[in-house]
């Protein structure tokens, strides 16, 4: 479990780093729309795997 926890920092980074890049930058739509799905889809990924390991350190198990 604990070597997930970079993984998943790295994954809300890009996922961060990709919505910024997509709202800031003028892009084609194509582009722009790729990186916000990808973005929100990473953020959402990553989101539920860190709370998931939250819940279970608090849980005890």
């Amino acid at each position: 479990m604990q070597n997930r926890i970079p993984l998943l920092m790295l994954l809300l980074v890009i996922g961060s780093v990709s919505l910024i890049l997509s709202l800031t930058l003028s892009l084609p739509n194509v582009f722009e729309w790729m990186l916000l799905i990808t973005g929100v889809l990473l953020n959402i990924a990553s989101a539920v795997g860190l709370m998931i390991i939250g819940v279970k350190r608090t849980r005890g198990s």
